[in-house]
């Protein structure tokens, strides 16, 4: 058994002590005042085990012409007193001294729990991540998705990168008269170009589209602005379209501008062909960035290949958006408008190819 004497300033330092030292399951024996400070008697041992010596009672001569129950009584009420004062005056702090000890252990297992949620959230997040760039998201990419997503998963992800992608609908596309096919060497212009006025003569609301074709950047002016002259002179509303094909992509800029002077009203859109299979690295060389809102992308070729994330992530870096995609040579056949859904599934699919290696 060990007992201690503590004093304190106030009871509830008093009790602290004697906490720090015997533990939360101290007895205490007694408590008293001694020169303006609160002193404190406790024990470790067990309360069945432990009983305070009671001062003998000693009767002075007064006492012996007094009946017994006269000094049983006021020594009774007496303890009934101290009693009463200890628990006034100890119950209510220790109180909300246990209150407090139990808010801080609720909170901190609120903050264990907030922790362990965090953590969870940002492994799931890595492991995410790391998929993505395994699939060739390049980590510009991937930081970019991890900004722009809420919740981190994989259909999400491959939302916002397609959304990032895909161009959708676009009102000012639909409403050009004419459409300038760009493009490197050998990347599928002329084919495009054919199977883009195929689908535009496919449209009740187009009366005609004409292919100007033209062998040099001159003369393609030349025949553009000779066919708007004649459009804008015709006598009926019906819609009618052109597409020509530029051979050299670094004519574009003079080409507009001077299209620009002679038909101020003609709606222009510019179409830059890319063939597929190209290496991240080639695309970020050789393809100039998009600056203009009214260039659109299409994927060319896509019958020798799949389109890789690699791909994907080199045009979302040069701002470029994906309008079409082409696969066979075949002029009525093979072209179709990209599509959110279409390149989500394509990029959950690669995703998850890589995921089962």
């Amino acid at each position: 058994m060990v007992e201690i004497k503590v004093q304190a300033s106030d009871s509830a330092a008093a009790m602290e002590e004697v906490e720090k030292r015997l533990g939360s399951d101290a007895l205490i024996i007694s408590t008293s005042k001694v020169d303006g400070k609160i002193e404190i008697v406790a024990t470790n041992d067990e309360p069945s085990n432990y009983q305070k010596p009671s001062d003998p009672l000693i009767l002075d001569s007064n006492y012996r012409v007094t009946n017994f129950s006269d000094v049983l009584v006021p020594k009774i009420e007496e303890t009934s007193k101290n009693k009463a004062n200890r628990k006034n005056e100890f119950g209510r702090p220790t109180l909300q001294e246990s209150i407090r000890a139990i808010k801080g252990e609720l909170q901190k297992i609120e903050n264990l729990s907030a922790e362990d949620i965090e953590q969870e959230s940002l492994s799931k997040k890595r492991a995410i991540s790391s998929l993505f760039q395994s699939s060739g998201v390049t980590k510009n990419i991937v930081e970019l998705l991890n900004e722009s997503t809420s919740e981190k998963n994989l259909e999400n992800m491959a939302k916002v990168l397609s959304k990032m992608f895909v161009n959708g609908k676009c009102p000012n596309f639909e409403a050009s008269d004419l459409f300038l096919v760009i493009g490197s060497a050998f990347s599928g212009k002329s084919v495009f170009s054919r199977k883009l006025i195929k689908l535009m003569e496919s449209q009740e609301e187009i009366k005609e589209c004409k292919s100007i074709e033209s062998e040099n950047y001159k003369a393609m002016v030349a025949n553009i602005n000779s066919w708007a002259s004649k459009k804008q002179s015709a006598t009926d509303d019906s819609k009618r379209i052109a597409v020509s094909e530029l051979k050299n992509a670094a004519d574009i800029d003079r080409a507009l501008l001077e299209i620009y002077k002679s038909n101020p009203k003609l709606k222009i859109s510019i179409i830059n062909v890319c063939p597929v299979g190209s290496s991240y690295q080639y695309l970020k060389r050789n393809l100039p960035k998009r600056t203009k809102d009214n260039e659109y992308l299409a994927i060319t070729k896509l019958d020798l290949c799949d389109l890789s994330l690699s791909e994907i992530s080199a045009f979302v870096e040069l701002n470029h958006k994906c309008m079409f995609f082409s696969g066979i040579e075949t002029e009525t056949d093979g072209l179709f408008f990209a599509k959110v859904e279409k390149v989500m599934s394509h990029i959950l699919k690669t995703v998850g190819s890589e995921e089962l290696l």
